[in-house]
């Protein structure tokens, strides 16, 4: 019989020309060996191509971030042509060192009373209130009639004092030599202690004329206005008994008051009495000057204090108005300033100037102030010669701000 070399015949005769013993014997190693082999193989192969990978991906990364960086320079410089800078009516200054600057700080203050020319009109001994003749607000000239008290202690002092004056117009009547001098200087003695003691309690030589000339009422006495000024604090009432030492009225001339201002604590200020400074309430400005500085914290407020004497013709001012003062102090020497409308913000907040580096080329640079001078302001961070932007700054900081400025007009 003929055999056919089929696939299937030629597959049989493999099988039958391998005995059992030699698939269990063997098998195993001849196809475990070449699979690790392939294995191999394989790892090796796959290790290749991340290793390539890695480095594909980091040489993209560096390209990509070089590309970015240029980009980035490319933006934070901004190119005009000659038309648009037309168009904007664009201005560039030179910054220059002002010599003779002067800077203005300006912060917050109170009006408050000029303590110098301020009274308090306290009861000396414990009265009563008769009457008042004084009311809140009201202008007093010196020697006005505050209010009319009753008190035992003066109704004492005014029957020892006319008691005592009249033994001592006895005594230099007759004259030293009469008398003996002890009798003489006692007599004298009583009679201007006891008028002391009545100028004490507060009342005027008038009032004591009065006392020794049997004028006046036993226990009543009158308190009047040690100065002119205005009633600032009333606290009594009629009939109401007060104890020695209790505040009456006070007074205040307010002619000239004070604006308490607070500055904010920073190293090397130093705000010198007579220092020009100008105080505004509202629309009404009063030119005025540094009277005092003070030298230490407030532990509340953490600021100084500044004391500045308004003048206060035709009482504009009243004592408790909030107000502003404007300090004008000497600038740093040589100091570098630039309009207001030169400086914007930085998409991080920061201040800076647009530096024109050649014409129709400007680039925002950062910078810091340090104080005001009237509609300028003092800056740092810029070198002398720089040539800034002023008017159309905030169009390049906007346009800049939103990237929707195209350099090319395309």
């Amino acid at each position: 019989m003929t055999f056919q070399k089929t696939p299937l015949a030629i597959a049989l005769l493999a099988t039958l020309s391998f005995p059992a013993w030699a698939e269990d014997d063997h098998g195993h190693d001849h196809d475990t060996a070449p699979a690790k082999s392939e294995s191999h193989a394989d790892e090796s192969h796959d290790d290749h191509d991340a290793h390539d990978a890695h480095e594909e991906e980091e040489e993209t990364a560096h390209n990509h971030e070089a590309e970015h960086g240029e980009h980035e320079d490319e933006e934070t410089t901004l190119e005009l042509t000659g038309e648009q800078q037309k168009m904007l009516d664009l201005q560039v200054i030179t910054l220059q060192p002002d010599a003779n600057a002067s800077l203005t700080l300006t912060v917050p203050a109170e009006i408050i009373s000029n303590q110098y020319r301020t009274w308090v009109v306290p009861v000396r001994i414990d009265s009563q209130v008769q009457s008042r003749s004084a009311t809140l607000g009201q202008h007093m000239e010196k020697g006005d009639a505050i209010a009319t008290l009753f008190s035992p202690a003066m109704a004492q002092l005014q029957s020892e004092l006319q008691v005592a004056v009249d033994g001592w117009r006895r005594v230099r009547n007759l004259g030293r030599r009469a008398v003996g001098n002890q009798r003489y200087l006692d007599a004298q003695s009583q009679y201007q202690s006891l008028r002391a003691r009545a100028r004490g309690y507060g009342l005027s030589d008038d009032a004591i004329t009065d006392i020794e000339a049997g004028k006046s009422e036993k226990g009543i006495y009158t308190l009047t206005a040690p100065d002119e000024g205005l009633v600032l604090e009333d606290a009594f009432q009629q009939g109401q008994w007060l104890t020695a030492g209790s505040a009456l009225v006070t007074l205040v001339d307010e002619s000239e008051l004070w604006a308490e201002a607070a500055l904010p604590p920073s190293p090397g200020l130093q705000i010198a009495t007579g220092t020009p400074a100008r105080v505004i309430v509202g629309d009404t400005s009063v030119e005025g000057q540094v009277i005092q500085s003070g030298h230490r914290l407030n532990p509340v407020t953490r600021t100084l204090s500044v004391r500045v004497a308004v003048p206060n013709a035709g009482h504009l001012l009243h004592p408790g108005m909030f107000a502003d003062v404007a300090l004008s102090l000497s600038a740093p020497e040589n100091a570098l300033t630039v309009p207001e409308e030169a400086l914007t913000r930085s998409a991080d907040g920061d201040w800076q100037l647009f530096v024109e580096e050649e014409p129709g080329h400007y680039k925002p640079v950062e910078i810091e102030l340090h104080g005001q001078l009237a509609n300028r302001r003092i800056v740092t961070g810029m070198e002398p010669g720089t040539r800034v932007v002023t008017r159309g700054a905030f169009f390049l900081a906007s346009e800049m701000a939103k990237s929707g400025f195209d350099i090319h007009n395309h």
